[in-house]
């Protein structure tokens, strides 16, 4: 910027003789100022400047260099009235322009910061700094799409542009463009090596993109350069514990504890971080009791946290306690305790989100209303399992809004959006979501999987909506009282369902929703995924964290019973996952005295035709207690793949048995561990009865596929809960 100033002004002075020497010309008093000013000696760089104006008022370079030296020392009114007084002189002063549109940033006027940014780029359209300016602007303003054209713009003009690298970093990441934003990211630390800001930013967006082990040594590389980085810890924690790497994950949220005692972010983690994977039961329960005594000392140290800003408090609330869950235990109690706590902070971050909402009295004269929020409408479990949700509601009598609140679009994202009267891709900021679903004047918000997003999880506390419902997305009571209703599947609940929930039940017919069943692929030969030919084949497909330590046996057994047995499982998505899940296998066998010959083998994560292709060559699928199958047991079943499976206490341990049972398999379906293993055997050593069961399978499978049932109950339901709200929004006017 200084350079700006001496180049503007040997081109405003060409025609003036300068004789450096003399220090009492104005032109060397001016120099003379920069010189003092580049070193920070403000009141000397002031006086020299206020000498060369009282010398020669006429040059706006001088009052724009004193506006400089006012800002440096925080007299913002003071150096607007200095930039004001160089416009005054040279109206196409686009450096002023620039200053000025600072000041007024700071000050939160955006409307005047971004006009005057935009006269500085009038008057000097290649200038760099008023292109990134104005892009932050943009930013603040919400106009994302706006700061990302700004932002591009100075990077092409000043391809070494550190800062705007960052600022178009973060506008793509508010886009949930990671990849975009992961390349500026590296560009940034390219340019910069020791940028801190670059390093957090790329960090950030591979922990978004689950690149967990790329993310904790980025990180780690920011702590270099700034150890008391409270961010960055938090962060390195975040991707350590992902990592099932917790004592080091306990230790840096500690350290970041240490530097901010109030800090909510790392007193969460600290307390309530729970590990992806048990090595044996013992453990799961010691941890568990760890949890419930954590989270009574976090509803303790509530008032302690709330002398933080509002918007660190929303920050800091990004948590989820997913696998909470998987422990296999009534999880009601703790959810009700731990939703008090996200409440109890919302009502002070964000109170106007909290507020009751009354029905519109007028919702029965149009079309309702209905929203979805959610993290995973894309293709995956709950995008595949609740898609129907949206896409085939009566559109005559519903009004759909989606908000897509992750990261990761494809094709099914896209036909959510084709499906909505009104699609919203928002990300970041849970009080900006909140707001933006809010003021579209709902009458019902459904949330199809809470508890999986530490985004969705808040804004669940959240009263966005007069009616907001959740579904078995994530099938564990939410624990919040602002979700009335929670939709689950009849055949799945057990008879003292109601006991589990805080929220109301309710029960639709068959497994809840209309699910496609998938086009198989062409066939496939075993020597293409490696799995050995002459082998009964025992498929495990679930996610490894959801295989409780009490399937170990179980498993074991059905090895033991049958010789040419191999149990087939999925890598996770982090190999560190996989590892300890190996590793508590393997004491396991060593317990048992079991020679190791091959019978188990780890499939590396696939395409789904790939994976349908597995089911379609493997022998039997083996459900895991107290955590069933939902897609993978639909997919299994599409692909005429026998299921084991004995119920759990909870919905979430009950789904495949809903679903066989529905088909007509009672005989696929354990009373005891005992019954499982014989179910198990005999599938894998009675070749007629396996036939059998296939035979079944394929003949019957079509009842629980493409049933729409469900949907017109939903659909009922909504009506009727809108009725019932208006009436009595009726009755409390009548009672006022």
């Amino acid at each position: 910027m200084h350079k700006k100033i001496l180049k503007a002004s040997k081109m405003q002075n060409k025609n003036q003789p300068v004789s450096i020497g003399a220090s009492d010309h104005p032109e060397a008093l001016y120099q003379l100022g920069l010189k003092a000013f580049n070193s920070k000696n403000f009141e000397q760089s002031a006086s020299y400047f206020n000498k060369a104006i009282q010398a020669d008022s006429k040059q706006p370079h001088y009052w724009f260099a004193l506006g400089l030296v006012s800002q440096a020392q925080g007299k913002f009114d003071e150096a607007a009235g200095y930039f004001c007084k160089a416009l005054e002189l040279n109206p196409n002063f686009a450096q002023a322009y620039n200053q000025l549109g600072t000041l007024y940033q700071i000050k939160g006027s955006f409307d005047e910061a971004a006009a005057n940014f935009s006269l500085a780029l009038k008057f000097l359209p290649d200038f760099p700094q008023a292109w990134n300016n104005l892009g932050n602007v943009f930013k603040l303003q919400g106009k994302i799409g706006e700061a990302t054209v700004a932002f591009l713009e100075a990077v092409r003009l000043k391809p070494d542009y550190v800062l705007a690298y960052n600022n178009l970093g973060n506008a793509y990441q508010s886009q949930a463009r990671v990849e975009e934003a992961e390349s500026c990211y590296r560009k940034s630390i390219e340019l910069q090596p020791d940028n801190i800001y670059a390093h957090f930013g790329l960090g950030h967006v591979l922990i978004v993109q689950w690149k967990m082990e790329e993310a904790e040594k980025v990180l780690r590389r920011a702590l270099v350069f700034d150890p008391g980085n409270i961010q960055v810890l938090n962060n390195l924690a975040y991707a350590l514990k992902e990592q099932s790497k917790h004592a080091e994950a306990t230790t840096v949220y500690q350290r970041a504890l240490s530097l901010k005692p109030n800090g909510l972010k790392a007193f969460i983690g600290v307390h309530l971080a729970l590990p992806a994977i048990y090595s044996n039961t013992t453990e799961l329960l010691t941890v568990r009791k760890r949890y419930t005594e954590s989270l009574k000392a976090l509803r303790d140290n509530t008032e302690n946290f709330l002398e933080v800003e509002p918007k660190e408090l929303l920050s800091g609330l990004s948590w989820a306690n997913f696998y909470l869950a998987y422990q296999g235990q009534d999880d009601k109690f703790l959810q009700v305790e731990y939703a008090h706590f996200v409440a109890d902070i919302l009502r002070v971050a964000a109170p106007d989100l909290m507020q009751p909402i009354k029905q519109d009295p007028t919702a029965s004269q149009r079309r309702l209303r209905i929203g979805f929020l959610s993290s995973f409408m894309r293709d995956c479990t709950v995008g595949s399992y609740f898609k129907s949700w949206v896409t085939s509601l009566d559109r005559g009598k519903f009004e759909i809004y989606c908000y897509y609140i992750g990261h990761i679009q494809d094709q099914v994202t896209q036909e959510f959006s084709n499906a909505s009267d009104s699609y919203k891709h928002l990300v970041g900021d849970v009080g900006h979501i909140g707001r933006e679903v809010k003021k579209d004047q709902l009458d019902i918000l459904i949330y199809p999987e809470i508890g999986m997003d530490p985004g969705a999880l808040v804004l669940a506390a959240m009263r966005l909506a007069p009616i907001q419902c959740a579904a078995w997305g994530h099938p564990v009571t939410t624990g919040h009282a602002n979700i009335d209703y929670f939709f689950s599947s009849a055949l799945m609940e057990p008879e003292n369902a109601q006991a589990h929930y805080s929220e109301q039940l309710i029960l639709l017919e068959g497994i809840g929703t209309c699910y496609l069943k998938p086009v198989l692929p062409s066939s496939a030969k075993r020597s293409d995924f490696s799995l050995p030919e002459e082998r009964v084949l025992y498929l495990c497909p679930q996610s490894l964290y959801k295989i409780h330590p009490d399937n170990d046996r179980l498993m074991l057994e059905i090895l033991a019973r049958n010789k040419n047995a191999v149990l087939v499982f999925f890598q996770a998505t982090d190999m560190s996952i996989t590892r300890a899940f190996m590793k508590r296998l393997e004491n396991v066998f060593d317990e048992s005295g079991m020679e190791k010959s091959g019978q188990i083998k780890i499939l590396p994560r696939m395409a789904h035709e790939n994976y349908l292709r597995v089911n379609m060559l493997c022998d039997v699928m083996l459900d895991t207690l107290h955590w069933s199958g939902g897609n993978t047991t639909l997919d299994a079943l599409a692909c005429g793949l026998p299921v084991v499976t004995m119920p759990g206490e909870f919905m979430r341990g009950r789904q495949s048995y809903g679903m066989l049972k529905c088909m007509g398999l009672n005989e696929l379906i354990a009373h005891d561990h005992k019954d499982y293993i014989e179910i198990a055997t005999r599938l894998g050593t009675d070749s007629a009865w396996h036939q059998q069961v296939v035979q079944h399978i394929n003949t019957n499978s079509d009842v629980i596929f493409a049933v729409e049932t469900p949907l017109r109950q939903m659909e009922q339901f909504f009506v009727a809960a809108s009725n019932a709200r208006s009436s009595n929004l009726d009755t409390d006017n009548n009672c006022n």
